[in-house]
């Protein structure tokens, strides 16, 4: 066999390439289904963020609505107020209780009134676990008498009620104050235990996600991860505070040396962040399908190369074929095109060979005939892409206006719209297009313009039924619609363009008209024939005439006509051109 052979070459060239992209494909699919996971669990964890945060904000509307009722309620006004052994107490109590109920569900956490006059009511048929005086100089009692008008969340070790006893709790506290006074007369409490708060989370948490209420002091309030309430963690701490700063909610970084990302949340009424720590390098470690992927990579591999080793042995023994292939010649005459035959290191050689001389003279007999057509298509293209980037830049100069207002709503549907205008003007291959598409590619870019113009400049279009099938080269009537807006009110502030389109004659009419400043008609007939460097303002009008010349011939084309102060009126005349006739694409 011969070193150089074919065999040789295929069988070294494709065994290292199914290798190499085997490899690549393992590594490639390994870090993508990593990514993917993180990224599934990223959404997975701010979703349950949400959950718990939208349960905490509905328990706050509730806890609001009690803790105003009991501050707004003339019996609890006067029981806290009214000395202890008052004749009227009992009738006090129930008219407290039977408003308490009206805004309390069922099943509540429990709700302590405490007053000045050291009387108290708890709710549920439980009583406080601490006296009285206790609670009255307690910390989190002195914090609400400091701040009257506001409900305060704060945890605290212990609870303050017998339900609540031996464990930690987090208690929702404001002063009562009579209206219009800011003289307070007593406290009401509703205090949550930490199975209460665990019913926000419902299980949420796992073995890689630390969920958990964060107070501004660092202290988990609550976590399904019961180890970590109580506790204070001062990195946490600084990390949310940073986060917070920086306006960031998810921040890959480190806690307690262990790489973790890190997502937040933040409940102002509760004066608490939701944080979730998830530990994705242990959740990786952890992550099911490595070894799937890799059988998976290793069959297909070993498939891909029975192929291979299958091909390579038939393409080998192409001798006969080729020697079939010159006998054809020698009695047919020269054929049109010969495939190259596949094979050996020899006969690819001798193959190559024959093939190269018959593409040369097939070659030199086609180049006489496709020299004319193929300069007049690259005319024709040279035009087209003349145009394209004029009509660009002026595009995304609106654009760019529009975001300088920082309106980014109407930037988002700017751009969405120019997406939509440049694969039907730009994109694809087809030269002609429907006339209502080419109205359709009118209305996009007159609503990119009217972002910057406003309402100022009235753009209207008028089509003919008879004229919306008719094929018309793209990008051909909106030179002249952006030369009407940028050019004819320079010296207006307002101002009406219309479009005209129609079938006249076996001819397709095109007229853009507007009412602007108009110029004289000598300098709107050197529109049409001046050179690029002299007037710029002319480029897309000369490039749309000399597109209509290549295409139809020097019977159709534009003409414009003008007065100053009269507006100007610009028409293209176009064969009728209908899809499917011969000169239609």
């Amino acid at each position: 066999m011969h070193p150089g052979s074919l065999f040789r070459k295929i069988t070294c060239v494709v065994v290292l390439g199914v290798l190499a992209i085997s490899a690549f494909t393992l590594v490639a699919a390994r870090n993508m289904t990593r990514q993917g996971y993180i990224e599934t669990m990223n959404y997975s964890n701010r979703q349950i963020m949400a959950m718990v945060q939208a349960k905490m904000e509905a328990m706050n509307d509730r806890i609001t609505d009690v803790e105003l009722t009991i501050n707004n309620s003339w019996a609890f006004s006067q029981y806290l107020k009214t000395e202890p052994e008052n004749p009227r107490t009992f009738t006090l109590v129930y008219d407290m209780i039977k408003q308490l109920d009206t805004v309390k569900p069922d099943t509540f956490y429990d709700v302590a009134v405490v007053g000045l006059n050291e009387q108290s009511y708890v709710s549920n048929q439980s009583s406080l676990s601490i006296s009285v005086k206790e609670l009255l100089g307690s910390r989190i009692t002195q914090e609400a008498r400091e701040h009257p008008n506001r409900i305060l969340y704060r945890y605290v070790p212990q609870g303050i009620t017998k339900n609540s006893k031996g464990s930690s709790a987090f208690i929702a506290l404001k002063a009562l104050a009579s209206p219009g006074s800011q003289a307070v007369y007593g406290f009401v409490y509703v205090v949550m235990t930490q199975r209460d708060l665990q019913a926000f989370f419902d299980n949420l948490g796992n073995s890689t996600n630390n969920l958990m209420l964060l107070d501004e002091s660092g202290t988990v309030v609550s976590s399904p991860n019961h180890s970590l309430v109580g506790q204070k963690d001062e990195e946490l701490k600084q990390i949310i505070r940073d986060m917070d700063s920086h306006k960031e909610n998810s921040r890959y970084t480190t806690l307690q040396n262990k790489p973790v990302l890190m997502l937040t949340r933040t409940m102002p009424r509760w004066n608490l962040h939701i944080v979730s720590a998830f530990d994705y390098i242990r959740a990786l470690n952890e992550m099911q399908g490595s070894a799937y992927i890799l059988l998976v990579c290793l069959a297909v591999t070993a498939l891909v190369l029975a192929a291979v080793f299958i091909f390579i042995s038939q393409i080998t023994r192409p001798i006969n074929k080729l020697v079939h292939t010159m006998d054809k010649v020698t009695e047919k005459g020269l054929p049109d095109h010969v495939e190259v035959i596949q094979g050996g290191y020899e006969v690819q050689q001798l193959s190559k060979a024959f093939h190269i001389m018959i593409e040369h003279l097939n070659r030199y007999m086609r180049q006489l005939i496709e020299l004319e057509r193929e300069k007049r298509r690259m005319e024709i293209h040279t035009l087209q892409m003349q145009i394209n980037p004029h009509f660009i830049y002026n595009t995304l100069t609106s654009i760019k206006w529009l975001i300088w207002q920082k309106d980014s709503e109407k930037a988002i549907r700017s751009i969405d719209t120019f997406s939509m205008l440049l694969h039907s003007t730009i994109g694809g291959s087809r030269s002609l297009i429907s006339v209502s598409e080419e109205v359709e590619n009118l209305k996009n870019y007159i609503f990119l313009q009217k972002i910057r113009f406003g309402q100022q400049i009235q753009a209207n279009i008028y089509l003919s039924p008879s004229a919306s099938g008719c094929q018309i080269p793209k990008l051909l009537l909106q030179p002249f619609l952006e030369n009407s807006f940028f050019h004819a009110f320079a010296d207006r502030k307002r101002g009406v363009i219309s479009v005209l389109i129609d079938c006249h004659n076996e001819s397709l009419c095109c007229e853009i008209i507007d009412d602007g400043v108009g110029m004289p008609q000598s300098k709107a007939d050197r529109l049409l024939t001046a050179r690029p460097d002299e007037d710029s303002y002319s480029i897309g009008i000369r490039n749309v005439n000399a597109r209509v010349h290549l295409l139809f011939g020097e019977r159709y084309g534009v003409k414009i006509f003008s007065e100053p102060g009269h507006g100007t009126s610009v028409k293209v005349t176009l064969p009728v051109i209908r899809k499917g006739s011969d000169t239609s694409e």
